[in-house]
């Protein structure tokens, strides 16, 4: 191969009308601009593709913090939007790009549970207003749609006369009521009962909320709750809807 070099640029020896030119006009005026070989061959046909994994980080167009890369249905580069915390990603299906979505939930599944167990923690009360019993449990819900069932036994002593009132609060909203329970097999003299309800809440918050449990005695014979032989206790579980 013979190459020749004319003030067109460069010709092929065999066949002139083969040319390489140069184009300068871009060069600022009085500047020299130098191109450095490596000190290796060259194949310029492969200028403008870079090698495989050549490609760092640092040389990527910036995005959002968040976003993923995929490909739109054309096959083009696409980003995924930035979701929020807690959502999933989700696919399409076939020609559209996955999003970011609220994830499904537990299906009925056991997410967490929390126990408070108040043991032989003696309260004696004549209160027909409803009062603290101690029972209280915090919880943080891992999702806006999950329901909250709470379980709770409470332990006592009263006499056949009385009862007493329970009363569920979600903070400071009052949102299950029984009125007053009886011990139905006792009607005369003391005797120690231990009385249970359970209620499916639905908080629709993911920040934490605490349960108590609240009782009003039927009258002002008293009520002695957690007496010393005895324990009551406050459950409570998220379940995925």
């Amino acid at each position: 191969m013979s190459i020749k070099y004319s003030d067109s640029g460069f010709l092929d020896g065999a066949d002139e009308t083969k040319k390489l030119s140069f184009d300068v006009s871009g060069v600022t005026t009085g500047t020299t601009r130098t191109i450095t070989m490596p000190d290796a061959n060259v194949d310029l046909s492969s200028v403008g593709t870079p090698d495989d994994n050549s490609v760092t980080l640092a040389k990527m167009a910036h995005g959002t913090d968040g976003e993923l890369i995929t490909y739109d249905a054309t096959g083009a580069p696409a980003n995924v939007a930035v979701g929020t915390s807690g959502q999933v990603l989700t696919s399409g299906g076939v020609g559209v790009a996955p999003t970011f979505q609220t994830a499904a939930g537990g299906g009925g599944k056991l997410l967490q549970a929390v126990q408070f167990v108040e043991d032989k923690v003696e309260r004696y009360t004549t209160s027909t207003s409803y009062t603290d019993t101690g029972l209280s449990a915090s919880i943080t819900p891992t999702l806006s749609t999950s329901k909250i069932l709470l379980m709770w036994h409470i332990s006592n002593v009263m006499v056949a006369t009385t009862g007493y009132g329970v009363k569920l609060l979600r903070d400071s909203t009052a949102v299950f009521t029984n009125p007053n329970k009886y011990d139905p097999y006792h009607n005369t003299g003391s005797h120690r009962t231990r009385n249970s309800w359970t209620y499916l809440d639905s908080p629709a918050t993911t920040s934490s909320i605490t349960y108590k449990v609240q009782t009003a005695n039927l009258n002002s014979t008293a009520v002695v709750f957690n007496e010393s032989s005895s324990q009551s206790s406050l459950l409570l579980m998220e379940i995925g809807v």
